[in-house]
């Protein structure tokens, strides 16, 4: 019978407090996993990786859940009838996203195993938000193992307090923050970065940027230390790559007319010119390729796209409408379009438009937040809605999904700047 928990541990300095990595066989199971401490927070990331490829996809398929436990914080808290956690809180969901964007970009693209990464909040103290530690917690989990990933990544967060710049600041040097900032990113670069400010110079914008990229450095050189310790070898996987005859064919037929078509300025007749082109392109891949799964003549086809855009952009700085890189699309706006709502508008940025509402509530209207990390009153609600009818899509109207959270940023880049709705609540779709 084991006595013990078997258990490796790594520290290093960050922001003035010690952050420790800790490896157990707590979830000996996973591909991966790894314990963060940072203060009285702590966070324990998985990965998990299938063997098979999955057929008939195409896309890579990673999920990422990021779930707070009540017990955290030492709360019990839910409905009288069910003292548990349910669905994700939309503070959850914004988390798993933050994880997603930043390791995402780093995992290959071609890759058709189901991935998952699953991050909990085991302990919360009143200083730490956990959000940065469950980033790097991921990143030494994925690291750490046999899952092919292109990590590690450093992730701080960046507060401007009282004039200074600080690193990973507590929830009450936030508070007042002009700058509150997460930044990811490795050998001195960012892929990642979420924020919210007042009105800041870009000098100030770029010093956080340098002092989160040098703190970012150091975090990647403590991983690749542990990783180059207790690291297992990556597997081989199966990638779901174009056959080298078929790559030449859609050199040879496709991609000077794909070029042609996707630089058609006028949007809804560049998507219908490039749709034909991409109908097609799927007719000859069936009749010439037929041992060659749909999906790859589609990824095939799909990155080309994304390939020409990138490039063009980048050397001849060319966008498919034609506009130069500091452009604007046209602009309209107009208040007051519905007669009896508190407040409405809508805004039109090319083919891209909007409609706002506002609605003034009473005090008793307030939505009541109970969370792991707070308990309070929310005054400011803002609704994000994507209907499919905006894309031109059929799709089942349910309830918000994950996309929906961009309501969020849209409070976070509003509500620096919002004054005396201390009385009136407000609601905002």
């Amino acid at each position: 019978m084991r006595k013990n928990m078997q258990s490796k541990k790594f520290t290093m300095e960050v922001g003035g407090k010690t952050l420790t990595a800790e490896f157990t066989d707590l979830a000996h199971q996973a591909n991966g996993s790894c314990l963060v401490t940072y203060g009285g927070t702590v966070v324990l990331a998985t990965a998990v990786q299938n063997k098979s490829m999955r057929e008939g996809i195409d896309f890579f398929p990673l999920t990422v859940d990021y779930e707070e436990k009540f017990y955290a914080a030492g709360m019990i808290l839910g409905s009288r009838f069910m003292r548990r956690e349910g669905r994700a809180s939309d503070e959850a969901i914004l988390v798993s996203r933050l994880i997603d964007r930043s390791i995402r970009p780093l995992f290959n693209q071609k890759t058709r195993n189901e991935t998952q990464v699953i991050v909990l909040t085991l302990s919360i103290d009143e200083d730490n938000d956990p959000d940065v530690l469950a980033i790097l917690a991921t990143s030494l989990a994925l690291g750490t193992s046999n899952i092919p990933w292109a990590g590690p990544i450093g992730a701080v967060r960046i507060g401007k307090v009282d004039g200074k710049l600080v690193i990973n600041p507590t929830y009450k040097d936030r508070e007042d923050a002009s700058l509150d900032t997460v930044i990811c990113g490795m050998g001195g670069k960012v892929n990642m970065m979420e924020a919210a400010a007042t009105e800041i110079v870009e000098d100030e914008i770029m010093k956080a940027l340098e002092l989160a990229a040098a703190e970012n450095d150091k975090l990647c050189e403590f991983q690749n230390k542990i990783i180059k310790d207790i690291g297992v070898p990556k597997a081989e996987i199966r990638l779901a790559e174009a056959p080298v005859d078929m790559r030449a064919e859609f050199q040879k037929k496709v991609i000077k007319k794909l070029e042609e078509t996707i630089y058609i300025k006028e949007k809804l007749n560049r998507y219908e010119a490039m749709n034909e082109l991409k109908r097609q392109w799927m007719e000859e891949c069936e009749e010439n390729f037929k041992d060659t799964p749909h999906n790859i003549a589609d990824s095939l086809f799909e990155d080309a796209i994304n390939n020409i855009v990138h490039k063009n952009i980048i050397e001849k700085e060319k966008r498919p409408d034609g506009r130069g890189l500091k452009e604007l699309r046209q602009l309209f706006a107009k208040a007051g379009v519905l007669p009896r709502t508190h407040g409405s508008g809508v805004f039109y940025r090319g083919e891209t438009h909007i409609l706002s509402v506002a609605t003034l509530g009473a005090p008793s209207d307030v939505q009541l937040i109970e969370g792991m990390e707070v308990r309070t009153k929310k005054r400011f609600m803002h609704h994000y809605n994507f209907p499919p009818f905006s894309v031109g899509e059929i799709k089942p109207m349910r309830g918000p999904a994950r996309r929906d959270g961009r309501g969020r940023a849209d409070k976070s880049a509003s509500g620096w700047n919002r004054h005396g709705f201390n009385v009136y609540k407000r609601r905002q779709l």
